[in-house]
């Protein structure tokens, strides 16, 4: 597990017959920001799925015939199975294959590699090299002489911190998603879950954060042992784990 981290996950989705709500049996396009610990396997009986649990916003396009809706949502989970594959492209659904994961409290580093450095030089006079190329004169010229050179050199890499790089992703590109959530925060409405919904593409659709069939008796495997909550009594002790951490370094995850 992860401990006292929390990252931001980008991640394009992509659904079919899915209920947008006001478009039920809809095609849904988009991008969902969430903030997760980690990417989660949850079980029920036989059945093992994914999930990101953590404030969150899905926003894209539901479409169905020449019908076009746009949804912004805001979530406490994403649930999906790693293993439906789109009908074209050997690619999740969830696109957790190429996903934009972002550690706000990483720091930053300074690495040491070293490079060979290889090059020709020209020079006048009667030169003594070691690897000598071609050596040539002009007419009323001293000779010159092209010879090789290399040269192992240290060159230290400076890499920016977490917050830095945070910064440059979602308040660039990304920013018509990220300023929602952040927004959304500062509401005080992502403090209790009930403001949000799980978004079970599992099951094609977005639902209320409440007992019901969807999340009932789902157990986090890698919590195993930990805790004996199942359900959304789970999903509510991760999301308020993960929202503890959010609050604790809220500069490091909340900002224009």
């Amino acid at each position: 597990m992860s401990g006292n981290t929390a990252m931001f996950w980008l991640l394009d989705v992509e659904a079919y017959d899915f209920d947008a709500g006001a478009l039920k049996g809809a095609d849904i396009t988009g991008m969902l920001i969430i903030v997760s610990r980690q990417l989660w396997s949850i079980i029920r009986g036989n059945t093992v799925v994914s999930a990101l649990i953590g404030p969150g916003v899905f926003k894209g396009m539901a479409k169905r015939g020449n019908i076009k809706v746009e949804i912004r949502e805001y979530l406490s989970a994403l649930v999906f199975n790693p293993s439906d594959l789109r009908l074209e492209e050997p690619v999740p659904l969830i696109d957790i294959v190429n996903p934009e994961v972002i550690d706000p409290l990483a720091s930053s580093k300074t690495e040491e590699i070293y490079s060979l450095i290889s090059k020709i030089i020209i020079e006048k006079g009667n030169i003594l090299a070691a690897d000598p190329l071609m050596k040539f004169r002009f007419e009323g010229n001293v000779p010159q002489m092209a010879h090789y050179d290399e040269q192992i050199k240290k060159i230290k890499i400076s890499y920016v911190s977490g917050l830095q790089k945070a910064k440059f992703i979602l308040g660039g590109t990304h920013g018509p998603i990220y300023r929602p959530f952040a927004d959304y925060y500062r509401t005080g409405r992502f403090m209790n879950p009930i403001y949000t919904k799980l978004m079970m593409v599992n099951d094609s659709k977005f639902t209320k954060f409440r007992t019901n069939e969807s999340t009932s008796d789902w157990m986090i495997v890698e919590k195993y042992g930990m805790t004996d909550a199942t359900g959304v009594a789970a999903f509510k002790e991760e999301y308020e784990e993960t929202l503890a951490i959010i609050h604790k370094n809220e500069d490091f995850f909340i900002y224009d």
